[in-house]
């Protein structure tokens, strides 16, 4: 009896550590993040409210949440406020993230959105940072340029 105890404190720490790192995709609906991956696209028309907002000069933020196939969710916070858009990205919690996971900050001026069309690609609309001090999260190595949500047609 006197081993059982040890075990179950060990087992309620393991279990109140994985409930700290998760973020169900019910949990970041209801806090009104936009959400991304295999539980579907919810709450898009946000992302065109702030960009309304920042055009207007209005301090506004918004979490972009994907999920991996996997079901771990990767977490992007903008804030944008006295002209600069802080940008957060988040991949802690994604358990096959390799090295490279972990929490990353940067600034940026602007987003943008660009129309991909064409045969060998399905069409979307792509929301991109630009001029950011520096380039973390989903890029191409070859492009100044932080890729943060596909709106797909």
């Amino acid at each position: 009896m006197k081993l059982l105890y040890p075990f179950l404190l060990f087992a309620l720490f393991l279990t109140g550590c994985n409930s700290y790192n998760s973020y169900s995709s019910e949990e970041a609906k209801k806090n009104g993040d936009i959400i991304t991956g295999p539980p579907g696209e919810i709450n898009f028309e946000k992302i065109d409210k702030f960009i309304e907002d920042i055009k207007k000069d209005v301090e506004s933020k918004i979490r972009i949440t994907s999920y991996t196939e996997e079901g771990d969710p990767i977490l992007n916070d903008l804030i944008y406020k006295n002209g600069i858009i802080e940008y957060t990205y988040d991949s802690s919690r994604d358990k096959y993230g390799g090295k490279d996971k972990g929490k990353y900050k940067t600034q940026c001026k602007k987003i943008e959105t660009r129309e991909i069309t064409g045969m060998s690609e399905r069409d979307r609309t792509e929301y991109i940072l630009i001029g950011c001090n520096e380039i973390i999260g989903i890029h191409d190595s070859d492009k100044d340029e932080i890729y943060i949500l596909n709106k797909w047609k």
